[in-house]
């Protein structure tokens, strides 16, 4: 398993995981309907699922996708960070330690500006409207975004979201340990900037990258 993620892209993995819909919708019709108690519920309870999963993504591509020309992006040896003043919709909806996906449409190559990946989201201490993320150089994607960027600029972007993750629960809890690995502070990051004058927060975070760890503690 472990030889076909590193050999198989991850815009091509994420689309194979997608022939489940197919496989949901041929078993609708693998066993009538009247077949009950011996598989007649499989078309009702898989095509109710059906019908919620593409409601659901409609949805998401409908009202929470939007594309934001004025998107900075700061060019560090280890990675990318990207700063986006989000609209108020996104505001609205995001909750501490979100993610979201952004879509990088000029991005050339094999990659063609057509791939979605999710990143975790954390505000700009100065500017609440403004949202950040951070690309680690490690994959072909990133290293094709970082590659791309000779130096700090403004391009645009496209980003769907705001999703919630498990630090959207913090504000349940007084005393809070978090833990994190390398880029995964960023989600921590949120949590931090909400609670630190009202709970007690203490945060456990490896890194290995001494750039990455002075362009946080900045």
């Amino acid at each position: 398993m472990m030889y076909h993620k590193k050999t198989l892209r991850y815009e091509l993995r994420k689309r194979l995981h997608r022939l489940f819909y197919v496989f949901a919708i041929a078993m609708c019709f693998h066993v009538p309907p009247n077949a009950l108690p011996n598989g007649g519920f499989i078309a009702p309870v898989l095509g109710s699922c059906i019908v919620l999963y593409t409601l659901d993504a409609a949805y998401v591509y409908i009202f929470m996708t939007e594309i934001i020309e004025t998107t900075e992006f700061h060019v560090l040896s280890s990675g990318v960070r990207i700063s986006m003043p989000v609209s108020e919709r996104f505001r609205r909806k995001l909750e501490r330690g979100g993610f979201a996906y952004v879509c990088i449409p000029w991005i050339g190559g094999e990659h063609g500006g057509r791939e979605w990946h999710p990143f975790s989201l954390f505000e700009d201490p100065s500017d609440g409207s403004v949202q950040q993320m951070f690309m680690m150089k490690g994959g072909d994607w990133t290293t094709a975004v970082h590659s791309a960027l000779s130096r700090n600029t403004t391009r645009p972007v496209w980003i769907k979201g705001p999703f919630p993750s498990p630090f959207g629960h913090a504000s349940s809890y007084d005393n809070q340990i978090l833990v994190a690995s390398g880029i995964g502070i960023t989600p921590a990051l949120g949590v931090i900037n909400v609670f630190k004058s009202s709970r007690r927060v203490n945060l456990i975070w490896a890194v290995r990258d001494p750039e990455m760890l002075e362009f946080f503690l900045e």
